[in-house]
């Protein structure tokens, strides 16, 4: 018996690699090479000019500590510039996450959960985002999986050397975004009951692991309070609803995945099983764990000016819904209904999302579009600023801003006179446009247009505005959010 119990593990054990691998390569690898979007361009202009200065940037423009931009600064050194050697570092930081993850998940669960969680982890939409995106959020699911890895190990054996790592991986993380502090605070509200409860590691052991780990942020806190004080416009999201909320602690591709593959289990082999011998403990610590995030950054974005409830910055959520996709199956799924929705899992992320969500916002294409137009030439290029910080024209001008504003022309440079416009028209830009309108686009035949979705309200402004001077406005297309328009008189049309 033990002998066909080993040979079944195998099998599934090889069922679910080529599962995993099939997702990993199509959500996680494939996107590495689409173009950045604006907030990736931002990475390159923090890191495009130096170490140094990298960690200059990284403090007064992103409000974040310099720890992930010195892995991208690196990776530019060593690789050169390319949209897959900035996310390079990204990618494996989610691949170590993963391994780290399936450890959590089998010290947490069992095997046959930690699969299951791992295959649910690695076709999540936004930890699928993350691995090809060049931003920290990769960095701090890595630190986060491993603070939580560290601190079980830590309870289960009372090692100094696990609490150490575990003071380490807390600090990381929040380096890396304070945001992850929310999933942090569940994993140590669980272990301070853990230690009460078994005494393993005493409650002056955590007490004194939070005091270092907090004393080793303490260079952050002042830094990233004085970074939301002085930045007037930083908040782009909408306020959410309850909707939203509900979208979030239920991901609408992964409930329906796992639906569908429970319908199709019982559809071929009607049998399900109840029960699957985990403390009620551990499935509060993935309540908690789905729950916290997702909430905090609702409760901000409710209470206060600052609109928060992003899904990245929520990403800290996604271990522990992963963990409760995989008990749930678990629990009441046969080893062959298991794998069967875990098929389905595979196949609702890819037909879900696939890695379409990349090509959302695509400023290379774009650019490639203006290079075929201005040529060498010296056509005007109308550029709206992507970033809500550019909301007020005043900070087109300013020296520390200028560049970042416009970032993704640091990535794909365009040809032609590059002029600067605000993020949105309202009062204030259309004054400043009224200023410097004439003068560029003085005895100009054509000129061209290039704007996010944010930045569309200035087509028809601007088609209102050079109608009396007998310019047209036609549009070279739409790349994701990013759209080329060109505007031309009778005389300068083929």
């Amino acid at each position: 018996m033990s002998k066909l119990r080993a040979e079944s593990d195998i099998k599934d054990k090889r069922y679910f690699a080529v599962l995993l691998a099939l997702a990993t390569l199509e959500l996680w690898v494939v996107p590495m090479f689409t173009s950045l979007w604006l907030d990736e361009t931002a990475t390159f202009w923090v890191i495009k000019d130096g170490l140094v200065q990298a960690v200059d940037r990284a403090m007064y423009w992103a409000g974040q500590s310099p720890v992930y931009y010195a892995t991208a600064w690196l990776a530019l050194k060593l690789g050169g510039r390319h949209e897959a050697v900035l996310r390079l570092p990204s990618l494996l930081a989610l691949g170590l996450a993963a391994v780290l993850f399936y450890k959590l998940a089998g010290r947490l669960f069992d095997r046959s959960t930690a699969r299951l969680a791992v295959l649910a982890f690695a076709c999540s939409e936004p930890v699928a985002y993350a691995a090809a995106d060049a931003r920290p959020y990769a960095l701090g699911l890595c630190a986060l999986i491993a603070s939580a890895l560290f601190l079980t190990a830590w309870l289960d054996t009372a090692r100094v050397r696990y609490g150490i790592g575990y003071t380490a991986a807390v600090a990381l993380a929040i380096y890396t975004h304070c945001l992850f502090a929310t999933a942090l605070a569940v994993l140590g509200l669980w272990a301070f009951s853990r230690a009460r409860g078994e005494r393993r590691v005493a409650v002056r052991g955590l007490l004194r692991a939070w005091l270092a780990a907090g004393i080793l942020v303490m260079p952050l806190v002042s830094q990233v309070l004085r970074f939301y004080r002085g930045r007037a416009a930083h908040s782009f999201a909408a306020a959410p609803t309850f909707r939203d909320m509900l979208g979030s602690l239920a991901p609408p591709v992964l409930v329906a995945s796992v639906a569908a593959g429970f319908l199709l289990a019982w559809l071929i082999s009607p049998q399900l099983k109840c029960g699957s011998g985990v403390s009620k403990r551990t499935v509060l610590l993935a309540a908690g764990w789905a729950i916290a995030p997702p909430l905090g950054c609702f409760a901000v974005s409710v209470l206060t000016h600052v609109e928060i409830f992003v899904p990245r910055y929520y990403i800290g959520c996604e271990p522990g819904l992963a963990l409760l996709a995989g008990w749930l199956i678990r629990s009441c799924a046969t080893n062959a209904g298991q794998r069967i929705v875990a098929a389905t899992i595979v196949a609702g992320a890819l037909l879900g999302f696939g890695t379409f969500h990349h090509d959302s916002e695509n400023w290379s294409e774009a650019m490639r579009t203006v290079h075929s137009v201005a040529g060498r030439a010296p056509v005007p290029v109308l550029v709206a600023s992507g970033f809500v910080e550019a909301s007020d024209p005043r900070a087109l001008n300013d020296p520390k801003l200028r560049d970042v504003l416009f970032a993704p022309l640091e990535m794909y440079p365009a040809a032609g006179k590059v002029v600067r416009l605000p993020y949105r028209l309202n009062e204030e830009s259309i004054q400043y446009l009224e200023r410097i309108l004439p003068a560029a686009l003085d005895h100009q035949a054509r000129f061209l247009f290039v704007g996010r979705f944010e930045g569309r309200t200035f087509e028809p402004w601007l088609r209102g505005r050079m109608a009396a001077r007998g310019f047209q406005s036609k549009s070279l297309g739409n790349f994701g959010t990013v759209s080329v328009y060109l505007f031309s008189t009778p005389e300068a049309r083929p």
